[in-house]
């Protein structure tokens, strides 16, 4: 709990805005009531009518504390219209669809954050992991060092040894099914970073593979060491290694068995899986199973912050999202 609590105060003292496009959902005015009362962010909030009213009544929270902003509704509506048609044009949009896309709340939320309007979004209470990737990719855009959309997880695990105090960086989990072995090059990059950032201690990247240094050939085995080849390549600062598999990567007894050379077994924090099955599997395994706090997934390779709700998730796990997100938002991106 120490690093969750340690990301709550510093989204404290950074007082970004954050716009949540899910005002329909029930637990996303909880979370807001929380996040208001402990002052992590400043929230702008959309509604499709006039019902959330009543809803926050029930939630405990005081609209007056937030801005509340129907699409429909807004002055910035032609504009963000224009805007997207602008951008989709030449995928065959009309204008007329271009103005539908913007009516939805995900869409609007993230043309707000393209503009300027708010810090970075976090939705996904509702929409799909999709829809929210999708919304980012159109209206946010790509950043412009590592164009791979990911995403990633902050999971800390209580009573753990392993990581950096039971704390990893797990990617990619939601986002990239078959990625190729130049997208978790980039999906590692981002993902360490991420680390970097939130847990302010060194990323230690692991390439996982049901092998370690060659004890098994496949040509899955194949694309994680290639993988790896280009990241000496591409971010020869990282420091990374695979093929590795999960014992050898984060236990250290076994690490000296299978991977003594390594600079990196034994001590990974950042967990980099083969593919999205491994990924999303591993994270939902250790945060049913283990009991383990989960922030995210949270959109990496977009130029301004994003993240992405589970479709079950708690009130704690928007709140934290509110507060990972802030933090991302940098003097560059803002």
């Amino acid at each position: 709990m120490e690093i969750l609590d340690k990301i709550r105060q510093r989204a404290r003292d950074k007082q970004r805005t954050i716009v949540l496009p899910e005002g329909d959902d029930k637990r996303i005015l909880e979370a807001a009531k929380i996040i208001v009362e402990e002052n992590l962010a400043r929230l702008i909030i959309l509604a499709t009518n006039e019902a959330i009213k009543e809803k926050a009544a029930v939630a405990g929270l005081d609209l007056s504390k937030v801005e509340v902003i129907y699409p429909a509704k807004s002055l910035d509506l032609p504009e963000f219209t224009e805007k997207f048609f602008e951008l989709r044009k030449a995928k065959g949009i009309t204008e007329e669809q271009a103005k539908e896309q913007m009516l939805k709340p995900v869409y609007f939320g993230a043309m707000m954050v393209r503009f300027g309007k708010a810090d970075g979004m976090v939705a996904g209470a509702i929409n799909t992991t999709a829809d929210v990737a999708k919304a980012a990719i159109y209206c946010i855009g790509f950043g412009e060092k590592i164009r791979t959309i990911s995403s990633c997880f902050l999971i800390t695990v209580p009573d753990c040894v392993y990581g950096t105090k039971g704390t990893f960086v797990f990617a990619d989990c939601g986002i990239v099914p078959d990625p190729s072995p130049m997208q978790i090059a980039n999906i590692a990059a981002s993902a360490a970073e991420l680390f970097s950032l939130l847990v302010e201690e060194e990323p230690k990247v692991a390439l996982l593979s049901f092998s370690t240094k060659g004890s098994a050939e496949h040509p899955l085995v194949d694309k994680v060491v290639r993988a790896k080849e280009i990241i000496d390549e591409k971010y020869p600062e990282l420091i990374a290694d695979g093929e590795l598999q999960l014992d050898a990567a984060i236990v250290p007894e076994v690490a000296m068995i299978k991977a003594p050379d390594s600079k990196v077994a034994g001590t990974a924090n950042v967990l980099i899986f083969p593919d999205l099955n491994a990924g999303n599997i591993s994270y939902k395994m250790v945060q049913r199973l283990a009991k383990a706090d989960v922030i995210g997934p949270m959109m990496n390779g977009v130029s301004r912050p994003c993240s992405d709700l589970s479709r079950g998730c708690t009130i704690g796990e928007i709140v934290n999202a509110v507060c990972t997100t802030s933090i991302r938002v940098t003097t560059e991106n803002k």
